[in-house]
């Protein structure tokens, strides 16, 4: 019985003129996003190797002294762009493309008993002084043309269209009353509909899907591997269940009034206050109270911190005397070792400490914007597409892991130098040969999937709960409902 239903029902959305109407606009809508994003990739692929083959060129150069990577290591980490940012790229441009990565922007020359001495700080990553990313930069604004823009509103407004006389509609013909004498549960009947609804919109939205790829594709632009293609078939599966929220959304409405055009009335409103209202206020209110910590904040910050700490190893004799390589290495090697670590190891924490109270601040606030399933849409896409917010988390991350790992290397290679007095990270207290530029461990960022799926995960459930609430309220109003 049910099969026969959601065959009628299915009949009936694929040959009305509004299911002919959206399949066309969202055909239309895919072939727009596909030609727009064809030069914009290959645009952003030129830059990418570009930024990445000077880091490279920069690199091999300071790799002739392995005090020179200590200093200035590889310069700067590039993100790398995602294939799949034509599925969203609404934030994308206001997020930073790389991490500065520098040798602490500070360096002295002491004369120390007669002698000019140099000394530098480390390389490290570099977070403070970069441009605050505020809620407003980020937050949904809906303006360019890719899937989140057609999924979260276009398609979610079409869901609307298609089920704001399922009920009301048959009412007021009194073809519902004909159904419901027949042998059939209203369950039945509502998941009939509900079913015959989402099949449409997953034609209507596979049809744009498989133009926009197969154009991308005849472009030269897309070269998906197997990983990638899971992540656009995430989308479209996560899209079927947004779509189902507002499938149910509109069958409860639909069973809660007597007439289709007090149904659409509602309808138009709650879409345009969820949807639309929400995710380009609510966020960007919340963020406007709780502004990003300022760049002068942290400049007076480290500042008092660098003070501080030359100060308290001045006081120990810090230029009293200059490091030298003799073995076994003198106090003055080992006071400077630990002068300038300390150092880079408190500066790192103030970088980590800024960072962190600019991301809890986002958070927070996307955390509020969450009330809007468009919002919660765009997060989810932006997860499984490799951009947006929760994608540049993840490349701090990798640069986080690769800094790491390249210090690591530094003491690998001092170790592996008989001469060295093996004393890290001062001048003198490490090997002073060249490095084979092979050997020095790269920077590969990348997007991985189980990283995609953990960041995804609370968004997919927020939006089960919201479909699972709307639809089990729509079958209490269906049964109670008088025909």
């Amino acid at each position: 019985m049910l099969w026969h239903i959601v065959q009628r029902e299915l009949f009936q959305q694929l040959s009305s003129l509004r299911f002919v109407l959206a399949t066309v606009l969202i055909v239309l809508l895919m072939i727009v996003n596909a030609i727009g994003h064809i030069h914009q990739y290959k645009t952003q692929q030129i830059e990418y190797r570009r930024q990445v083959s000077a880091s490279l060129e920069r690199l091999q150069r300071n790799s002739n002294n392995l005090y020179t990577l200590v200093v200035r290591g590889p310069g700067g980490l590039n993100k790398q762009p995602s294939k799949l940012s034509f599925c969203a790229q609404g934030s994308e441009n206001h997020l930073p493309p790389s991490v500065f990565g520098w040798s602490a922007g500070w360096g002295k020359d002491l004369n120390i008993e007669g002698t000019l001495y140099k000394v530098s700080g480390l390389w490290r990553l570099q977070y403070g002084t970069s441009p605050p990313i505020t809620g407003t930069d980020i937050f949904p604004t809906f303006l360019k043309i890719d899937w989140t823009l057609i999924i979260s509103i276009v398609l979610s407004f079409v869901a609307l269209v298609f089920t704001f006389d399922a009920v009301s509609g048959e009412l007021e013909r009194g073809t519902l009353r004909l159904t419901l004498s027949n042998s059939i549960a209203r369950g039945t009947l509502l998941v009939g509909k509900f079913l015959s609804t989402l099949i449409s919109l997953g034609v209507a939205l596979l049809s744009g899907i498989l133009i926009n790829l197969l154009l991308l594709h005849l472009s030269g632009t897309l070269q998906l591997n197997g990983e990638e293609w899971i992540r656009i078939g995430g989308i479209f599966a996560v899209s079927l269940i947004y779509l189902s929220l507002f499938s149910a959304l509109g069958l409860l409405v639909s069973s809660l009034v007597e007439r289709s055009a007090t149904s659409l009335v509602m309808l138009l409103l709650i879409w345009i206050i969820w949807v639309v209202l929400i995710p380009a206020t609510l966020g960007t209110i919340l963020s406007g109270l709780n502004l990003p910590q300022a760049n002068r904040d942290y400049s007076e910050l480290r500042s008092a911190q660098l003070k501080e700490i030359t100060e308290r190893y001045e006081a120990r004799g810090l230029y009293n005397k200059a490091p030298t390589r003799a073995r076994p290495p003198t106090p003055a090697t080992l006071l400077w070792a630990k002068f300038l670590n300390e150092e880079a190891q408190a500066n790192r924490g103030l970088n980590k400490e800024f960072l962190t109270a600019r991301i809890y601040q986002i958070q927070v606030a996307r955390n509020f914007n969450r009330v809007s399933p468009a919002a919660i849409a765009q997060y989810v896409i932006e997860s499984f597409a490799g951009t947006g917010f929760q994608r540049h988390l993840n490349f701090l991350k990798n640069a986080e892991n690769y800094a790491k790992e390249f210090n690591n290397f530094l003491i690998s290679a001092d170790r592996a130098d008989s001469d060295s007095p093996h004393v890290p990270f001062v001048r003198e207290g490490m090997s002073d040969k060249p490095v084979p530029f092979e050997s020095i461990p790269k920077f590969q960022d990348g997007v991985r999937l189980e990283r995609i799926f953990e960041g995804a995960t609370l968004d997919m459930g927020l939006l089960l709960l919201f479909f699972t609430v709307l639809f089990a309220s729509a079958h209490v109003s269906f049964q109670s409902k008088e025909i």
